[in-house]
Order: structure tokens, then C-alpha cells, then sequence
């Protein structure tokens, strides 16, 4: 994020032990994954190994309540009548689909790598897949052509983070607002090396960082908030400036890394104390 090269070394592994060399930058405090697969080792991942180990969504029946509260918290930003709508790895389409029930007028778009969800957007869905991939030019030929975009738990995987705020500022409509989700470093989840890191997620956000990309994009902030594990935002085009992280920062996130490790030693050595004497009993 700043080009400096220091980094503390946090992690090896992560989420179902697959490699997760996270790092904490010792200048700004951003948390993210060093080294890494390049654009094609995870155009590979995200074909055959990511709908398999985290995709979890079951169709329409089983829209989480989550979804819900995302347009829930759009729904002040919005013009009465939104024309356009772009899900940015938009999976079953649930938000979409929720968006389209409240703006039955809506024409929804979706840009998603896996080949199964893409195949149930257009066929059940009805929607159309303009992209596979953010990082892609999929926004040439749509400059100011959306009124409402949504990034929900996106951003924490793109390799090149500004090219993707960049790219949805340009496809923005004058009076569109976007949605920016993704999971809150400063508030982390469950145990960091089994949990929390995790292959497909090559950033790791708190509110200072995330404010810094989006200012160097040019995305105005008009409602950011720090809920759970999670920061979401509602942003607009605004004027390309910079949001300068306090020196303070890297010594507060890594306080934060050091008091979660330590609550989450004894519960999560329990629970796999717990998992091996069940897998032992399972096999007696």
C-alpha cells in the first residue's frame, strides 16, 4: 500500500491449512498476504477449488438475512427509481435478487468467476454476466452506466486494488452509489491461522486502509461503519485525493493480531482436542 518493503511475518497457513503467508506492513498496519499466486494461479483456484470450499449459498430459499440488511442499508442512498444494477462476485445473484423485488424495473448485471454460479445467474436468474473477472475491461463501453453497484466481501480478494475502485468509479452513473463490504481486521473472527486467513483473501482491511483506496480512487465516503467483523460503506464519484493512515496505525493493528491471538488460543484448542478424540472414537 505504501511501497515500503518491512513487513512482520504473521502467518504460513490458514483456513483448511492451504497456504496464507499473511504479513502486517510495519509502516501502515496493512495486512495482506506476501508471497502469493499470481492473476493465473488464481484464475485456476477460483474454477476448480473455490465454489467447493466456500461457496454456501443454496438458492433463493436460503437468501441469508445478511443480504437483506445490504439493501436495507443502500436503500437511503438510492434514487426512487434505480435503472441499473452491477453485483461484483454477485455468486447466486441473492442481492440482485433482492434488489429487483424492491425495483422490479431493475436491470441487473453481475460480474462472477465461477462457472457454476454464472450458469444459474443467466438460466435461473435471468441476469446477464458481463465479466468473469473484476480485473478484466469489462467497464469499457459502460462508463457512468450504473446507478447502483455492490462489492460485498470482493475487494479482499483482488490482487490489484485500485485498478477494481478505479474501474467501478468510472462505471458509476452521476448520481449511482456503490456498496463495499469486507471483513474488518481490527475486529477479526475466530482463530486467525485456522479461520481467518485464508488463500483467497489477498487483503486484509481496517477502516484507515480502506479509506486510503478509496480516496486514491476518487470514491467519496457517505456512510462507513465498523459492525461485528465487518466494515461496509456506501461510496459516490468524488474527487481523486489521498487519506493519510496514522503513524500510529501498525502499532494498534498488531496489538489487536497480538489480544486475539491469546483469547483464541484455549477455546480453539479445545475445539480440536474435542475434533480429535471424535474422529478417534468415529474410527473405534
Amino acid at each position: 500500500m505504501c511501497g515500503h518493503s518491512d513487513v512482520t511475518r504473521l502467518s504460513s497457513r490458514g483456513q483448511y491449512n492451504d497456504p496464507a503467508n499473511a504479513v502486517l506492513c510495519t509502516h501502515d498496519g496493512f495486512v495482506y498476504l506476501s508471497p502469493r499466486m499470481d492473476a493465473a494461479g488464481y484464475a485456476a483456484y477460483y474454477a476448480q477449488s473455490y465454489e467447493e470450499e466456500y461457496r454456501v449459498e443454496q438458492g433463493d430459499a436460503a437468501i441469508r438475512p445478511v443480504y437483506g440488511l445490504v439493501v436495507d442499508r443502500l436503500a437511503p442512498h438510492l434514487s426512487d427509481a434505480p435503472t441499473t444494477a452491477l453485483s461484483v462476485g454477485a455468486g447466486l445473484g441473492s442481492i440482485l435478487h433482492l434488489l429487483k423485488v424492491r425495483h422490479p424495473t431493475l436491470a441487473c448485471s453481475a460480474i462472477e468467476p465461477t462457472p457454476g454460479a454464472q450458469r444459474h445467474l443467466r438460466e435461473v436468474k435471468g441476469f446477464d454476466v458481463v465479466a468473469g473477472d473484476i480485473e478484466s475491461d469489462w467497464d469499457v463501453g459502460r462508463e457512468g452506466h450504473y446507478d447502483v453497484i455492490i462489492m460485498r466481501h470482493v475487494l479482499e480478494h483482488l490482487l490489484d486494488i485500485t485498478s477494481a475502485l478505479d474501474r467501478i468509479r468510472t462505471s458509476l452513473s452521476e448520481d449511482g452509489v456503490a456498496y463495499i463490504a469486507v471483513p474488518d481486521m481490527m475486529h477479526p473472527n475466530g482463530s486467525l491461522r485456522h479461520y481467518w486467513y485464508r488463500t483467497p483473501h489477498v487483503s486484509y482491511f481496517a477502516a484507515q486502509t480502506l479509506r486510503h483506496f478509496l480516496a486514491r480512487s476518487g470514491l467519496e465516503v457517505l456512510d462507513m461503519v465498523e459492525e461485528g467483523h465487518e466494515i461496509w460503506c456506501v461510496v459516490r464519484k468524488g474527487e481523486h485525493g489521498t487519506h493519510d493512515v496514522p503513524a500510529s496505525h501498525a502499532r494498534e493493528q498488531m496489538s489487536v493480531i497480538r489480544k486475539h491471538v491469546r483469547s483464541t488460543a484455549i477455546p480453539h484448542a479445545i475445539q480440536r482436542l474435542r475434533w480429535a478424540v471424535g474422529r478417534r472414537l468415529g474410527r473405534g
